[in-house]
């Protein structure tokens, strides 16, 4: 279990922007082809792993509580634990100006949420949870 009560809120926010940072500089030089890749049996389409990885957050951070998802049929397209890994390939994903968007969406508003102290330790936890989710989906985009 991730003792997310060690890591004071200007580490995580730091943290946050660090972590989303990466996932930009990672694909900020990729053709919109590379973006999707090839169709492998062991890999997601990279389009798609980078919208679940602001999806996971937002869920997790804000969902969880019942609000809605900045963008529609968030769980239709981007939820890995009910869409199956071939299916990823046809979904109608979101542009890549829309998923830069909606990187950019969540993270603001994660950083909102740690800036206006209005967050619970379990806010905190769900947190650290999506920055540890989104470093291990950026060390796979450096292997794959």
């Amino acid at each position: 279990m991730i003792d997310h009560r060690k890591f004071p809120v200007e580490v995580l926010r730091e943290w946050v922007k660090g972590s989303r940072q990466k996932t930009f500089q990672l694909v900020a030089d990729l053709t919109d082809d590379q973006m999707m890749g090839p169709k492998l049996e062991i890999v997601n389409p990279l389009i798609w792993e980078i919208g679940h990885t602001a999806y996971f957050q937002e869920y997790w951070v804000f969902r969880r509580n019942g609000e809605k998802s900045l963008i529609p049929n968030a769980d239709k397209i981007y939820d890995s634990i009910h869409i199956l890994h071939e299916d990823r390939w046809d979904l109608p994903l979101l542009s890549r100006n829309e998923i830069y968007q909606y990187l950019r969406d969540v993270r603001d508003k994660v950083l909102e949420l740690l800036e206006n102290k209005n967050h619970t330790e379990e806010d905190l936890y769900h947190i650290v949870y999506s920055i540890y989710h989104e470093d291990m989906h950026t060390e796979a985009f450096t292997y794959t």
